[in-house]
């Protein structure tokens, strides 16, 4: 057994190298596999005498020679890592040679013990060399490469003294040290990559520390303690950094070396050291080595040159190791500390960056203008020598205070509205402000704000710079501020009709900001139908040039943006300038003026209309909520009827004080009946949530013929006595998938279209039926060949006229009184239609009737029984482990939290139960232990669940939510949906669903219990 074992550890061996020197032909493969090829085939041999008997007298003499002439191969192997004397292999041969000899003469008969111990005197010392060799290679490595070296330096030893055991005759003992010699080999050549990568990580941390303690501004000493540990471990002879620079080009940023740091480098030479998947030797000719390899070869007397890519954040670099022999087992410290290299390249980074900033703080510091830096928030975080010198504060005064410091009064305004544009990532060039001065005085300031942003390009700040303009600049300033103060809107026009001048008030009337105005002819001021006389008039006025005062002429007309047309008056006056006439217009709108008597005339008379139509649709609403209170309590008395006798039936039931089983069942079958009366209730609440638009959208797979059986009585009393419903449904209908809420509302919206189109009774007809739709069919309309459900509704009312059909389904677009109807109806009915993938068709003739078809696609549904999984417990369903988390509950109805806190304590669960929010706020604070789950009520008395959950969260950092509510409105989107990652149990729910929906938060799709990781348990302190 144990010589099978050894031969399988060699042979392992063996096949492992020698499948790797097939992969890459590297001479010390080669060498490796010399060397346990004379272990492993002496063990073969031994396998064939053991099974088949003694092999011939060649194998035998071949195995013994391979086996004494191991000591020598893994001489040779050593020789090629580390300088030997010159005479050292000759010797150990020929001693081998002399010493093995008589052994061989005799090895197809008993060898004479006399004639063995020379041999194995020579096997042990050389093999001691060897591993003596070895271990001092250890010595000057570090990570992976010196415990393999410390394993393989001991496995050779091991082997030489398992030889010299075995020629006492001691059998067992030999083959026991060559089982130990085969493991250490095995953990030297062939070790697991998991615990390579341990070793040559182990190597990594002290670098990295003294890496992370190098001042950060100092990038040489930083590659320089790189270098160092990477020559230390390594066992490099020369270990060099190539880093790429801005220019394209690359440089030496760390090495050992110093004639090193000339060489030159082009990102053409470092793609070529790369290209290279294996150490390049740079002095064998014939295999064509890089020339970079060949000169940094030649600079640092080596010869081997391995290169590995370096990710920098200015681009790829290198990480260089040149040794004068080959290496063994480094290929897993390499890799380290090609990592560790990303790392130092990060941080030598930082000096550039450090350097870069001084150099910009020299030149802030130096410039006149005042440059000032400042949060989104106003609050001051730069103050340069220009700023003191412009505003008079100095550093220590102004830095963390709030920029409005110098602003004057009424200012704060139009600073906030820069900011926002700031926020917005625009730039402000040279904008013209006032500012305040430590005096009190006032200056005019020509202002350049830029935004601050971070590595993410988002805005952190805002840069400003400011200077003192001149006196000209000043009169300039006086005079923009005098136009853009004018009531009216003024413009300056060139003879050609270019405008050269607007002001702000400009800009409000036409809708035009100033940029887009500037540079553009006057006619787009103008109506088109009005520009070719336009154009006359302008010529002519610029030919005879005089003043005209405002109302001097007729109302003219003139063209918004947005192509709007108001009737304006104008005043003209002509400056001559260095560049031409320039002619500035006043333009007043007289809109007002102008409707101002017939628009106060149609307020009184609107005044009047609105308050008619606000008494008449009130008292239709209230009219309305009348008929549906009624219904809905003609429902509920049903209902609380049902529950109310049940309930005193198992009451009298169960003060019997002998029960038979008879009772019991009876007992079973009204508490069914209380039951389902609740989920009669349910379903009606959730029919008038849907009615009121505060549902929540859950599409499911359902049967149409289901919705319409659900919302069929509600139809009945919206149409009231003298409409006649009828209901035609296919017993075969093919499935859907949409949320029955929004089938109910557009079956209501219908009903209620027709309702008002029979205002002296008629009839309502609902039918289903199934849809097979080809390609030729659905030419006429927008939906895709397939299968459909096909809802008709139908009524006998007034019917429609051609024009309203095509604006039917348009939104807000009504042909009933005002008052009478909002014209969402039919827009809402087409919206919920496409979103679930369908069409809408309107057929309706004035006088007959209308009938409005929906197609709805269908769904396959899987009948396979087998497909359905077995009901497991709810306790254990999804995990298979029983209930044991904490579960913070947060409910104000004193009976539901104590239900709900009985069906989860008996499921196994442990409740913390709070009577409100401030309540589970402070559990969520004091409880020792971890709380797994926040169940929450979502409307609560002083704070909604959802505050609660913000709350707690902070808290309990990770801890998932549950909502509860039956109105779950301020959890809800815009649409009516449950946000990403909002869950929500509806009320009134049964155990069985609290409990299921519980499990599937704790226990999402994809995750196990064990793998949950544990929540954050609060600090000790509030």
């Amino acid at each position: 057994m144990a010589l099978i074992l050894i031969t399988s550890l060699f042979v392992f061996i063996l096949s492992w190298v020698s499948w790797r020197y097939l992969r890459r032909r590297d001479p010390l493969l080669r060498d490796v596999m010399w060397m346990f090829a004379s272990v492993a085939m002496l063990f073969v041999v031994g396998l064939v005498r053991l099974f088949v008997g003694a092999p011939p007298r060649p194998v035998m003499i071949l195995a013994i020679g391979l086996l004494l002439a191991k000591p020598v191969f893994t001489l040779r192997l050593v020789s090629r890592l580390r300088p030997l004397r010159s005479w050292c292999l000759p010797v150990a041969v020929t001693v081998w040679a002399l010493s093995a000899l008589p052994v061989l003469a005799s090895a197809a008969r008993p060898i004479p013990r006399p004639a063995v111990w020379p041999a194995v005197i020579v096997f042990f010392v050389v093999e001691a060399v060897a591993a003596w060799l070895l271990a001092v290679e250890a010595q000057r490595r570090g990570g992976a490469a010196r415990a393999r070296l410390w394993c393989a330096a001991t496995g050779t030893g091991v082997i030489g003294a398992a030889l010299l055991i075995s020629a006492t005759g001691a059998a067992l003992g030999s083959r026991v040290l060559a089982v130990i010699s085969g493991v250490l080999y095995t953990f030297a050549f062939v070790p697991p990559r998991g615990v390579r990568r341990m070793w040559a990580l182990s190597a990594t941390h002290a670098p990295m520390r003294r890496l992370l303690a190098m001042p950060a501004n100092e990038s040489a000493r930083t590659w320089q303690s790189y270098c160092r540990d990477a020559t230390a471990v390594l066992g490099s002879d020369t270990v060099v950094i190539l880093m790429p620079v801005p220019d394209r080009s690359v440089q030496v940023a760390g090495c050992t070396a110093g004639p090193v740091s000339m060489i030159e480098c082009t990102t053409t030479d470092l793609d070529e050291l790369l290209a290279a998947d294996r150490p390049i030797d740079a002095l064998a000719g014939w295999t064509r080595p890089p020339a970079v390899a060949v000169t940094f070869a030649q600079a640092t007397d080596t010869r081997f040159v391995t290169a590995r890519p370096v990710d920098a954040p200015g681009g790829r670099g290198a990480l260089l190791l040149l040794n004068r022999y080959r290496s063994l087992f480094s290929e897993d410290d390499v890799e380290a500390f090609t990592e560790l290299a990303g790392h130092a390249a990060a941080l030598a980074g930082r000096a550039q960056t450090l350097a870069e900033r001084e150099s910009l703080a020299a030149i802030v510091d130096s410039s006149h203008d005042a440059i000032i830096g400042k949060t989104l928030s106003g609050v001051i975080t730069s103050w340069n020598p220009g700023a003191e010198q412009l505003y008079g504060y100095r550093r220590d005064q102004v830095l963390g205070r709030h920029a409005s410091m110098l602003f004057p009064p009424g200012q704060e305004q139009a600073e906030q509205q820069l900011m926002q544009r700031i926020t917005a990532g625009e730039n402000i060039d040279q904008y013209r402000v006032s500012r305040r001065r430590q005096d009190g005085t006032t200056i005019t300031v020509s202002l350049t704000l830029s935004p601050i942003t971070d590595a993410t390009g988002a805005v952190t700040g805002v840069a400003s710079i400011s200077r003192d303009i001149s006196e000209r600049q000043r009169a300039e300033t006086m005079f923009e501020g005098l136009l853009e103060a004018a009531p009216d809107a003024i413009i300056g026009v060139t003879r050609d009709g270019t405008i050269t001048l607007i002001n702000a008030q400009a800009e409000r009337l036409f809708g035009y900001p100033r940029e887009e105005l500037l540079g553009r002819s006057v006619d787009v001021l103008v109506p088109e139908r009005l520009r070719h006389t336009h154009v006359q008039h302008r010529d002519g006025y610029f030919a005879h040039p005089r003043n005209r005062p405002m109302g001097a002429g007729a109302a003219l007309t003139a063209v918004r943006k947005d192509g709007t047309e108001f009737p304006a008056e104008i005043s003209l006056s002509s400056v001559d300038t260095d560049k031409g006439m320039i002619v500035t217009t006043s333009i007043r709108d007289v809109t007002e003026r102008l409707i101002a008597q017939t628009e106060r005339e149609r307020l009184i008379a609107q005044a009047e209309r609105d308050a008619s139509e606000r008494r008449l649709q009130h008292a239709r609403r209230l009219e309305s909520l009348g008929e549906l209170a009624g219904g809905v309590a003609h429902d509920f008395n049903n209902i609380l009827a049902v529950i109310s006798n049940y309930t005193e039936m198992v009451l009298d039931t169960l003060d019997s004080p002998d029960l038979d089983p008879a009772d019991l069942a009876e007992v079973r079958n009204d508490l069914g009946q209380v039951n389902r009366a609740a989920e009669r209730a349910t379903r009606l609440t959730k029919q008038l949530l849907a009615f009121g638009r505060r549902d929540i959208t859950q599409a499911t797979v359902l049967s149409l013929n289901h919705v319409i059986g659900d919302v069929e009585q509600m139809l009945r009393r919206s149409l009231g006595e003298h409409i006649h419903l009828i209901t035609s449904l296919d017993r075969e209908l093919w499935q859907i998938h949409a949320d029955a809420s929004q089938l109910e509302q557009i079956l209501l919206n219908l009903a209620v279209n027709a309702r008002d189109a029979m205002p002296s009774g008629g009839t309502l007809s609902i039918d289903t039926s199934n849809a097979d739709i080809t390609d030729d069919d659905s030419t006429g309309g927008t939906l895709p060949a397939g299968r459909y459900v096909r809802l008709r509704v139908s009524d006998t009312g007034s019917g429609m006229p051609p024009e309203v059909i095509e604006r039917a389904f348009e939104p807000f677009y009504t042909t009933k009184p005002k008052g009478s109807g909002t014209g969402l109806g039919l827009a809402t009915v087409y919206g919920i239609a496409s979103a679930a993938g369908g069409d809408v068709r309107l057929y309706s003739e004035a006088g007959i009737g209308t009938t409005v078809t929906i197609l709805l696609p269908a769904v396959e549904i899987s009948t396979d029984a087998g497909t359905v999984p077995a009901a497991l417990p709810v306790a254990e369903a999804t995990t298979g482990t029983p209930p044991h988390e904490t579960i913070l509950m947060a409910e104000d109805e004193d009976d539901l939290r104590q239900i709900t806190a009985r069906v989860l304590t008996r499921a196994g669960y442990h409740v913390l139960a709070a009577t409100g929010g401030d309540e589970a706020i402070h559990l969520a604070q004091t409880h020792p232990g971890p709380i797994h789950l926040l169940l929450t009520d979502v409307i609560m008395p002083r704070m909604m669940g959802n505050e609660v959950a913000a709350q707690v969260k902070q808290r309990r950092p990770g801890i998932p939510v549950l909502y509860m509510s039956g109105y779950a409105e301020p959890v809800l989107t815009e649409n009516g949906t449950l946000p990403d990652g909002v869950i929500l149990v509806e009320k009134p729910f049964t155990s069985r669903e609290l409990l299921d929906r519980v499990r599937a938060v704790l226990y999402p799709v994809g995750a196990s219990p064990v793998g949950r990781p544990a929540l954050k348990q609060p600090s000790s302190s509030p």
